[in-house]
């Protein structure tokens, strides 16, 4: 019988086959290692979630980026939990060059722990030179605050008291506990002034903030607060609507903030989307100064706020800029008083918008002394109050305010913020639809494709 003959061409077509296979076998190992090197020498992560809970903040990115000093993280807790602590204090570490973290188990390192009075597992203590402080939650803020605490210390800052001015252990809607929570986080020393006991501000004030004061101040507390800027101090005033200051306002008009007698009045439609009344302006227009330079795309709510004008032609070497300026919908009720319960537009008597709501100035001595004098106005003090601080971006703009007038230009920014709950609500139809189409539906789909390819093959 005689031997089938072999198809002329089958060796060198196995060969070129052969060939091809150990050529993408190369290509594969190659892209293999290719995304590997790729990987290790670019970490890179994306956070999708709304507010940005697994990446730091630019505030903690700024203050980074700005270290010249080395800086220490160390996280106490049982060797299991190390890995909870990974993915954020990894991104401190990645960030700086500057910072390194230590993963210490007290339980083996004793002494260690002894040494930065360590009580309970899951605790961080931040460590830079002589310093330390531990921080009072282990999220971000509660980091990036005892970093704050190491590397700037303690700074003091005084509320003025006496004349109906906010307080800073009130916890009502009012109040101002909140803002002395945050400022106690960010490394201030909060005390109360009345200048009416000792007419004296102390050496050791980095910043006087006279918040929502309802009745004027007397010309000797004038002459001292005057004193106090053109010798290099630095002052937040927050003012509000309604309430007359004939001295106060003297003083500030001299250094080219003049405080208008009226209530502002917003229309844009906008600010409907955040559930507001015109009477509470919602703010997304601000000037240059570093104090706002963050806030450029945050809305920030100034209730009851009334207006400033800036002089173009400021005496007595002040330097006023527009902080915070309303839309062009708006307009100053002039001759405001809090029993009027209906505002409207008047032409010829009430002043159009955009307002400007809040400003900064610096003051340049003139008997030649060092050091400048800085001080914010606001048009209305609720800016501050605990129910309007945690809107948007209200605790931000505060906190900044505060943070260029005590020259701590580096902690300007926009803060940590608080993590959301995130959670899908379904009703009892939704949740059978998802029960059918999830655990009956797409199994039976792919069963019914794999059958389709089988029967298919087999004819």
């Amino acid at each position: 019988m005689a031997e089938k003959e072999r198809p002329k061409g089958g060796g060198s077509q196995r060969i070129l086959q052969g060939a091809n296979l150990a050529l993408y076998t190369l290509i594969g190992v190659a892209i293999i290692v290719l995304v590997n090197w790729f990987v290790n020498n670019h970490d890179k992560s994306w956070d999708l979630t709304p507010n940005q809970e697994f990446s730091l903040s630019p505030q903690t990115r700024k203050i980074l980026k700005g270290l010249k000093q080395s800086v220490t993280l160390y996280a106490f807790d049982r060797k299991d939990a190390f890995s909870r602590r990974r993915d954020l204090l990894g991104e401190y570490e990645s960030a700086s060059q500057h910072v390194t973290v230590r993963y210490v188990d007290p339980d083996r390192e004793p002494a260690l722990a002894k040494e930065y009075g360590i009580q309970s597992y899951g605790t961080i203590e931040v460590v830079s030179g002589t310093r330390h402080f531990q921080a009072q939650t282990t999220n971000e803020e509660g980091v990036t605050n005892a970093l704050i605490r190491v590397l700037m210390g303690e700074k003091t800052i005084y509320f003025m008291d006496g004349h109906g001015e906010r307080s800073i252990t009130d916890t009502g809607r009012d109040g101002f506990q909140n803002l002395e929570k945050e400022l106690n986080n960010e490394s201030y020393e909060v005390k109360p002034l009345m200048l009416l006991q000792k007419n004296e501000i102390p050496a050791n004030c980095e910043v006087l903030v006279i918040a929502g004061p309802k009745h004027d101040y007397l010309p000797a507390e004038i002459a001292t607060i005057s004193k106090f800027i053109e010798g290099g101090g630095r002052v937040l005033f927050m003012l509000d609507a309604g309430v007359k200051l004939p001295d106060l306002s003297n003083m500030l008009a001299g250094w080219g903030v003049k405080v208008r007698d009226d209530l502002v009045v917003d229309l844009n439609p906008v600010a409907r989307l955040f559930g507001t009344t015109p009477d509470m302006p919602l703010i997304i227009k601000y000037g240059s100064n570093p104090i706002v330079e963050p806030m450029q795309r945050t809305a920030t709510l100034f209730p009851l706020s009334l207006s400033l004008e800036i002089s173009k032609d400021p005496k007595g070497g002040a330097s006023p800029e527009m902080l915070c300026e309303t839309s062009g919908d708006s307009f100053g009720v002039e001759g405001f008083n809090p029993s009027v319960r209906k505002v409207s537009f008047q032409p010829g008597k009430d002043i159009k918008g955009p307002l400007t709501v809040a400003a900064a100035d610096t003051i340049i001595s003139q008997e030649g002394k060092k050091g400048q004098g800085r001080l914010v106005v606001t048009g209305t003090s609720l800016l501050g109050a605990n129910a309007y601080l945690g809107f948007q971006g209200n605790k931000d703009l505060v906190m900044n305010m505060i943070n260029w007038l005590s020259a701590e230009e580096s902690l300007i920014s926009i803060r940590p913020k608080s993590h959301e709950h995130q959670s899908l609500n379904m009703n009892q139809r939704q949740m059978g639809r998802l029960l059918y189409l999830g655990v009956f539906g797409l199994p039976l789909l792919i069963i019914l494709a794999g059958a389709g390819v089988w029967w298919r093959r087999r004819r």
